[in-house]
């Protein structure tokens, strides 16, 4: 057994083999034990780390280590502790979510992602919702009314040089514009390339002050060409809430149930996975699922994953009874403009555990970490846009 302390908290987890580090982290049912079977395989070319999160196996039992947040802090200060510079990732459940949150904050941490069994419901307005990467113009069907949000950027600019007004004690006067009006008129400014920017310059002929109509007229044309302002309103929806907020499936589908009848949702007591596992989550904490659910969002949670940048195998059951497979629109969201970074695979006839139940596992596992281009991987399963 090997152990690091992290913030006060054992944390377990066992190595294998040598090689480029692979970092496996288990799912809201077991502990690293269920990824024996996939360890044995890959030592032969990796250093396999297999991670017990706090509240699971042979970690520390603290209830307030039991968010994402905290679970992410956890692979980090794991990471820093044997030395490990960047790694490629496999998540199952719970450990999806932490691999996918440390990636967005740890990007060059991470060689490449599979994420396996993971939340990925659909929020119900994937359709409208702004894709991160994206920038989208104002318009009608995206902004209530654009017109009045590019005057109120005009009107914010123009008080905003009004609060300094000119001096008749010095021979210079400072005209000052904010830095969005300045990026506004360079996305449509027809000047010579050469001449400074007059941004915060010291301005010494009146005659050369800008033109209140000229600016307004070219903050608007910027503004409705362009749409600037979309980026703000993008922004503003992950800082305040929101009603969807409340929409969490996640705690649905975990929180109102004892850890046998979630595992009765992946095994039935005959097959031999259905002991091991109960072996396993006999030594979970009773509060680690209600706390692990507790601020879930579905959309963020999508959002999150359009933003990395690394490489992502996705994996799921179809058949699966304790997660939903996703839907197309979900898929549609993930893969639209990034079939280069993103392979999505559901599986049929699989449930919560392919590394358990699906034969070609490995086989994909390898192909996922020897192959540069993941859209050249070779599966049958693959989830493909339709075309009409």
């Amino acid at each position: 057994m090997s152990a690091i302390t992290v913030g006060g908290d054992l944390v377990h987890y066992e190595v294998l083999g040598r090689g480029r580090p692979v970092i496996l982290i288990h799912g809201w049912l077991g502990s690293w034990r269920y990824w024996i079977p996939a360890m044995r395989q890959l030592q032969l070319k990796y250093r396999v780390y297999a991670v017990d999160l706090f509240g699971f196996g042979d970690s520390g039992k603290n209830p307030d280590k039991y968010s994402i947040s905290q679970q992410v802090v956890l692979l980090d200060d794991f990471m820093r502790a044997l030395a490990i510079p960047k790694a490629a990732m496999i998540g199952h459940g719970l450990g999806a979510q932490v691999i996918m949150q440390f990636a967005s904050q740890n990007q060059e941490k991470v060689a490449r992602l599979m994420i396996t069994g993971a939340p990925l419901f659909d929020p119900g307005d994937l359709a409208s919702r702004p894709m991160p990467g994206r920038r989208i113009p104002l318009t009608s069907s995206n902004d209530p009314n654009p017109l009045a949000t590019t005057r109120k950027m005009i009107e914010e600019a123009e008080k905003a040089a009004a609060s300094e007004p000119f001096s008749s004690h010095t021979a210079e006067t400072v005209a000052r514009r904010p830095k969005e009006m300045d990026a506004l008129l360079a996305a449509n400014s027809t000047a010579d390339p050469t001449v400074p920017s007059g941004g915060n310059q010291t301005v010494t002929d009146p005659s050369k002050m800008i033109d209140r109509d000229r600016l307004r007229e070219a903050a608007l044309e910027a503004a409705m060409v362009r749409g600037e302002a979309a980026v703000a309103r993008e922004e503003s929806r992950s800082v305040m809430p929101s009603k969807e907020v409340a929409f969490n499936p996640l705690r649905d589908a975990l929180a109102g149930y004892t850890v046998d009848a979630l595992l009765a949702k992946c095994f039935r007591r005959s097959e031999a996975e259905y002991e091991k596992l109960q072996a396993d989550t006999a030594k979970m904490d009773d509060v680690v699922l209600r706390r692990a659910t507790l601020n879930f969002d579905a959309g963020k949670l999508l959002e999150t994953m359009r933003m990395l940048t690394m490489p992502m195998v996705i994996l799921h059951g179809i058949d699966d009874q304790l997660i939903q497979s996703p839907t197309d629109e979900v898929w549609q969201y993930l893969t639209q403009e990034r079939e280069h970074l993103v392979l999505p695979i559901p599986l049929p006839g699989v449930r919560h555990f392919p590394m358990l139940e699906y034969e070609p596992f490995m086989r994909l596992v390898n192909d996922f970490l020897e192959v540069p281009d993941i859209s050249k991987i070779e599966v049958k399963e693959r989830w493909r846009r339709r075309t009409r």
